[in-house]
């Protein structure tokens, strides 16, 4: 009995399964994908005259004097001329160490004999 109601349950689900719609029947259909035309710039033609836009010049500015603009503030500009400048000196002091002094290490005795080359391979 059990298997018999088990094989039903089985079938009745199949059949809903087979009446539900899928995922693909519920999208609308895809549209073709419309590309535009390429559209290319009109080609440049030397024979014929060309016909500019009139160039807008822009407002002048006024030329703006810095020294009479200084002095009417009550402050003078000072022009320093190196060749006329004297030659500084370059201090020369001791650089400081920092940290601790190195450790003197005592320096190898001398070799008086001959240094003799021996082979190691045959």
């Amino acid at each position: 009995m059990k298997e018999e109601q088990l094989r039903e349950d089985q079938r009745r689900e199949a059949l809903a399964r087979r009446e539900e719609p899928h995922p693909e029947e519920t999208l609308p259909p895809a549209q073709p994908k419309v590309e535009e035309p390429v559209r290319f710039e009109e080609p440049v033609r030397f024979d014929e005259p060309v016909h500019a836009e009139p160039v807008r010049a822009e407002p002048a500015r006024p030329k703006i004097d810095s020294k009479v603009l200084l002095e009417s503030d009550g402050l003078v500009m000072v022009e320093t001329d190196r060749a006329k400048a004297p030659p500084v000196a370059a201090a020369a002091e001791e650089p400081q160490h920092l940290g601790r002094p190195r450790r003197e290490r005592p320096k190898p005795p001398a070799q008086d004999d001959e240094l003799k080359q021996v082979e190691t391979k045959r």
